[in-house]
């Protein structure tokens, strides 16, 4: 199969739709589309460096590359491109100039075309032939996503879910949205023999002595501050340990002695710091965005063996017997209690379990799945 995919900036953030794509280009066609954006571009600062970033990308030689940040003893990678569009994707003169841009890429030969769509805006700048297919992947619920331009987003979206031949979402919430007849879940994986493999602790916490409670992802408005500081407060002899890009404010965290922040790593070294704290956690606020995700630590989490404690949404629900999910904040603490306690008496069997589960989920099982059904699709 030939693939034309429209992604996240290839190696910048090891997203769901990059890993399936590592595995499936080893026997594919795949041509990566670096990130052509889903909202209108600020005058902040923020903004304007990520402007000046693609610019830079779009004026040197390797423009076309196939590198790769994801790990790998494969040397097959997509074919990236950065392409010189405009990100103001529901104007109409400026869609004729983004399929202009797209079109001298020149993919459409004779064979057919699979355009797997990760991100909406790509609907408006490609022409779909009779022979080609439109997968939509649907990893997030645009009309709550920070960071989007939902105006925009809404109506470029439903025009997508109209053309696509077929739609794979990674939760009920975002499968409720789509028509059953052409949708089909597909819930995030993980690289099961990174997370699996004994590694070395991280320098960074070498030296810590308390109880290591850990967390790693973007600290955003999605985590429970309250929750975190409580938690930190309350039990002076845990560590907190936060791992990730700080995009809201949680100052009163920063400020406590049993409270680390690690700036984010690459996904390669995350095991260093999973495989040896004693509590894994996903410390979410309920909302839209949340009861929609699925979040890719989570398997992650669980191939490493160490107990996983949880607030409540859906994605976790799925694993009572495994997860140790909490409905408010004195239960997740109590929680975090229980799970250090087993750490310490852990069986084979709890870590078998968690492991087992976890391989099942691997990145090169969901690849599998989705390569038979684009075999058979008609």
């Amino acid at each position: 199969m030939k693939f034309v995919v429209f992604g996240e900036d290839w190696g910048a953030h090891p997203s769901s739709t990059q890993h399936l794509f590592k595995q499936l280009s080893k026997s594919h066609e795949v041509h990566w589309i670096n990130s052509i954006g889903m909202r209108k571009p600020s005058i902040k600062l923020k903004d304007v460096n990520r402007l000046l970033s693609k610019a830079k990308k779009l004026f040197t030689k390797k423009n076309r590359s196939n590198t790769s940040d994801i790990n790998s003893c494969d040397n097959r990678q997509p074919l990236v491109y950065n392409l010189a569009v405009l990100p103001w994707h529901d104007n109409i003169y400026i869609q004729t100039f983004n399929e202009f841009v797209f079109a001298q890429k020149k993919f459409d030969s004779n064979e057919p075309i699979l355009y797997w769509i990760s991100v909406p805006t790509a609907i408006t700048m490609i022409k779909v032939r009779p022979i080609d297919k439109v997968v939509y992947y649907c990893g997030d619920d645009f009309t709550a996503l920070s960071g989007v331009d939902h105006d925009m987003i809404e109506p470029i979206e439903r025009k997508l879910i109209a053309k696509a031949d077929l739609i794979y979402v990674i939760s009920d919430h975002l499968y409720k949205k789509m028509p059953s007849h052409k949708t089909y879940m597909l819930t995030h994986g993980v690289d099961y023999d990174l997370f699996t493999k004994p590694v070395k602790i991280a320098p960074e916490i070498r030296s810590v002595k308390r109880y290591k409670i850990g967390f790693y992802g973007s600290l955003n408005e999605w985590l429970d501050i309250s929750l975190l500081y409580k938690l930190a407060t309350t039990r002076p002899n845990y560590e907190l340990i936060l791992i990730g890009h700080i995009s809201t404010n949680i100052d009163k965290l920063l400020n406590l002695d049993n409270v680390t922040h690690i700036a984010a790593v690459e996904h390669n070294r995350l095991v260093e710091f999973s495989q040896h704290w004693d509590v894994s956690m996903l410390p979410f606020i309920d909302n839209k965005q949340i009861r929609a995700c699925d979040p890719l630590k989570l398997k992650e989490y669980l191939a490493v063996g160490t107990p996983v404690v949880s607030t409540c949404f859906p994605a976790v629900e799925k694993y009572p017997e495994t997860i140790l999910i909490a409905h408010d904040h004195s239960g997740f603490i109590e929680r975090i209690d229980s799970a250090i306690a087993l750490n310490h008496v852990l069986n084979g069997s709890w870590r078998d379990n968690q492991s087992n589960l976890a391989a099942q989920h691997s990145w090169a099982t969901k690849a599998m799945s989705v390569e038979q059904q684009l075999t058979s699709f008609d």
